[in-house]
């Protein structure tokens, strides 16, 4: 059974929004959400669409029909995962390999699976990162990089936990900073530690926002003045968290 102009443009419409949300949730810069949603229109033949995506909502219009829908962008995280499979879904779709119903049960496929490694593999993961940090910092010093991996791993677990617990943005980040000072500040006095500078820094790299600061870069090279704004003031307070954490730390302990 055919569909209906009106079927078929809601069932556009719903698709690259759904896209377009999948890449936004998972860390995307808005051009390229803008992009992917466009082309799916486009190789639907609808040349007469236009989308706008910010941080916290997704819209997309039919202009001759003057429909619009919008979705809401509900979590912010990083899955380059997703993203990835987003975007070959929809040269999927542009090569005639899928028909615009299997494009959106695809991305429905997308949304619900989860795609990030486990957490154990995280936590190792962010360890290896400070460790490697602190080898390019001091390569001799092999007492201070085994450290600076226990610290991270310990700090990176506060923040995951955090994050569940608690809704209050930042509130996790304050609570990882702070757990790595206190026990980078602690293993200093055990005369454990011998940069406190060094390992402090290379504990919090894995909470630091990069890929945030680069996506914000990119937003505002293309000219997506108001994502790039507001990526960029969350990457600082973000960055003003953790060392708000530490300094408190220092402060009381130090």
């Amino acid at each position: 059974m055919s569909m209906t102009e009106e079927e078929q443009n809601h069932l556009l419409l719903s698709t690259c929004l759904l896209a377009g949300r999948i890449m936004m949730e998972s860390g995307s810069e808005s051009y390229r959400v803008e992009d992917t949603m466009q082309r799916i229109a486009q190789n639907t033949h609808r040349f007469d669409t236009e989308a706008y995506v910010t941080n916290t909502a997704i819209f997309m219009s039919l202009n001759q029909r003057s429909k619009t829908q919008m979705t809401q962008v509900r979590k912010l995280s990083t899955n380059l995962a997703k993203i990835d499979e987003t975007n070959e879904l929809s040269r999927a779709y542009e090569a005639g390999k899928l028909d615009l119903a299997g494009l959106k049960s695809e991305l429905q496929r997308v949304d619900k699976e989860p795609k990030n490694f486990s957490f154990p593999i995280q936590v190792i993961a962010a360890g290896f990162a400070s460790a490697a940090f602190m080898l390019l910092l001091d390569n001799n010093n092999y007492r201070d990089i085994l450290l600076a991996f226990i610290i991270a791993t310990i700090g990176f677990s506060v923040s995951e936990l955090c994050k569940e617990k608690f809704e209050v943005i930042f509130l996790s980040d304050f609570f990882a900073s702070t757990v790595i000072g206190v026990l980078a500040l602690s293993f200093n006095r055990l005369g454990w530690v011998s940069h406190l500078d060094s390992m402090i820094t290379g504990c919090i790299m894995p909470l630091l926002p990069g890929l945030a600061i680069t996506g914000a870069l990119r937003d505002l090279f293309a000219r997506q003045l108001v994502s790039g704004m507001v990526e960029a003031v969350n990457a600082i307070l973000i960055a003003i968290v953790l060392g708000i954490g530490i300094a408190l730390t220092l402060q009381w302990l130090g």
